[in-house]
């Protein structure tokens, strides 16, 4: 089904493209990123990524009301290859693009007074909050840089429809229809960015094998049937100056999680694991969830101690989302639970164009414990309490007439968890941009960033376009 869709999609475009014209547009890029790990155990320095991504946009113009967008993206990154170990053997799965993902956008937009329809390959986003998802749930997301890059980068878009419509002024009925099924994804063990989770289930497994056991993972994914199709609705309007939304999603969780299916014993317990030897079996399911939130955002613009001042705001319900509950470091039951998620932001501009932005936010779980045991992270298996907490500083500016643009966001949890990410775009030519960054972790090992306090990154990006 999707190999037809693409072809009905580019086969158009191909022939569009041929044509000359102010109806059709495009615009590309090249990318260079190398990342480099500055700290770890050992203290010596690795190479993280070099990765190298060719990236084109183009539109076509059919009429007034219909426009045709393709927007394939292809990367290759060379580090898998030059590293040795755990590192070098996810080269398959995460050095390159796998399958159709080279195609990121490729929809088909109607456009009207009061009904405007998007059909194909795309994202849609919920959510505006800094650094962290709260709203923004509809796309699933690719983790293997964990949470670094921009959320553009790292949503995977979906076939889907999208339906807008506008019954008045400054009011619009959002509605999804998302047949297509894509899981969110982590970094595989020994990777850079593998959560603590991977890496220890990979090291049990190691040990286990060598003892003459066995740890077998099956995964289920629900098919892209239209059966299985997650649903959604947004309500946009402005009441007494303040832009809201209403927002519902309902449909199988773009993550997975992990449920114990059984274990067949076969000889005694193993020291170094505490567990005894035989063949244990798992599997990654999705399980149907619902999302149910709204956002606010307020800009006042009076004379006063709040002008300039830009109030925001995110909350999101999640029924029946999987948890893991067990002890520090170890699940024993994953069931599903109520959760409560909210952030508030504010936004400000001081000295003309450096701006702020200060968010406060809290995840709340409603059952946070389970026969005895407590809520996990699911990054790390650590303990999670009722309420967590974070704070995050966002600031940014720019220089020389907007060609240097500092840009530095900091995240800080109430478990002294946190990380802070500093990135400076230069322009060296109107087509040519550097960008260099850095991003340092600190916190416990089973806190979501604390457990990369040793694998600090610099980060260095060369980016033509043309």
């Amino acid at each position: 089904m999707k190999k037809l869709l693409l072809f009905c999609f580019l086969f158009p475009l191909s022939v569009l493209a041929a044509q000359t014209g102010n109806n059709f547009e495009y615009s590309s890029y090249v990318k260079t990123e190398v990342w480099v790990q500055t700290n770890n155990d050992n203290s010596h320095q690795f190479l993280s990524s070099f990765r190298n991504t060719l990236d084109l946009e183009a539109q076509y113009r059919i009429s007034d009301e219909w426009t045709l967008f393709v927007h394939p993206r292809y990367f290759y990154d060379f580090a898998y290859g030059i590293r040795e170990g755990a590192f070098d053997r996810n080269q398959e799965k995460a050095g390159t693009t796998q399958r159709t993902e080279w195609l990121r956008d490729c929809y088909l937009d109607y456009i009207s007074d009061q009904l405007d329809v998007r059909i194909g390959k795309q994202q849609v986003v919920w959510g505006q909050a800094d650094g962290l998802p709260f709203l923004d749930r509809v796309m699933p997301f690719d983790l293997t840089r964990y949470w670094l890059p921009d959320f553009a980068d790292i949503r995977i878009p979906l076939w889907m429809i999208k339906v807008e419509y506008s019954p008045w002024l400054n009011s619009t009925l959002q509605f999804l229809l998302i047949p297509d099924f894509e899981a969110s994804r982590s970094a595989k063990a020994g990777d850079t960015f593998a959560f603590k989770a991977v890496n220890d289930f990979d090291t049990v497994k190691s040990i286990m094998e060598a003892a003459g056991g066995s740890m077998s993972t099956a995964i289920y994914r629900p098919s892209s049937k239209l059966k299985n199709s997650r649903v959604g609705l947004r309500w946009r309007s402005i009441f007494a100056g303040i832009d809201y939304t209403l927002n519902w999603l309902y449909g199988y969780s773009t993550s997975a999680y992990t449920y114990s299916d059984g274990v067949v014993i076969t000889g005694g317990l193993i020291p170094a694991l505490g567990m005894p030897k035989g063949n244990y079996y798992y599997s990654r399911r999705h399980k149907l969830m619902q999302l149910i939130g709204f956002s606010f955002n307020k800009s006042f613009t009076n004379a006063g101690l709040l002008k300039g001042l830009t109030l925001r705001g995110e909350f999101a319900y999640l029924r029946n989302e999987p948890t893991y509950y067990g002890s520090q470091g170890h699940r024993s039951y994953t069931e599903r639970s109520d959760k409560y998620t909210y952030v508030l932001g504010f936004d400000k501009y001081y000295f003309t164009n450096w701006l702020f932005s200060l968010q406060f936010a809290q995840f709340i779980h409603n059952n946070p414990t389970f026969k005895g045991k407590h809520a996990l992270s699911s990054y790390t298996y650590g303990l999670m309490d009722k309420v967590e907490s974070y704070v995050t500083l966002k600031v940014a500016t720019d220089f020389v007439y907007e060609r240097i643009k500092p840009e530095v966001l900091i995240i800080y949890g109430d478990d002294n968890d946190g990380r802070v990410s500093f990135k400076t775009k230069f322009e060296m030519r109107d087509n040519l941009w550097l960008t260099l960054g850095y991003h340092h972790f600190w916190g416990p090992a089973y806190g979501s960033n604390g457990q990369y306090r040793n694998n600090n990154q610099i980060v260095c990006e060369l980016k033509y376009t043309f």
